[in-house]
């Protein structure tokens, strides 16, 4: 069986809330909350890039979203995990991508690339592969 993060039902739980919430106070409230357990376990045992990656999946500002997911990479490389590196790597290429950062999207996604090398999952490879020929496409 594989290790559940810590307060992972919790943050699958407030996950669900913001996904599934139509009212604006709501979503705010449970991104808040997600918010608190993140800003809690940071620099403690129970810091775990699961959390810092659901935030910013859910976090509406772009510079915020790119500032959380550099925290959650580099929490999943000090943590060497690859799962979370690979899928981490792969929304950064995406952002940067957005912003018309070619290198630094490109590095995410050979970043994400190389991570994947250690496990299977043939739909991340496949949305960072997309996202590589859209760099491609850009740069050609």
């Amino acid at each position: 069986m594989k290790f559940k993060p810590p307060f992972h039902e919790k943050v699958l739980e407030l996950a669900l809330v913001i996904t599934n919430e139509s009212s604006t106070k709501d979503y705010w409230e449970a991104h808040n909350q997600l918010r608190t357990i993140c800003e809690t376990h940071e620099n403690t045992i129970l810091d775990h890039p699961f959390q810092w990656e659901t935030l910013a999946d859910f976090t509406k500002n772009n510079d915020e979203r790119m500032s959380v997911y550099l925290k959650a990479i580099q929490l999943a490389k000090e943590q060497t995990q690859q799962e979370y590196i690979a899928s981490i790597a792969k929304e950064l290429a995406e952002l940067y991508l957005e912003q018309n950062d070619i290198s630094q999207a490109l590095a995410y996604s050979k970043l994400s690339k190389n991570a994947l090398t250690h496990f299977e999952d043939t739909e991340l490879l496949k949305e960072v592969e997309d996202i590589e020929k859209r760099i491609f496409r850009i740069r050609t």
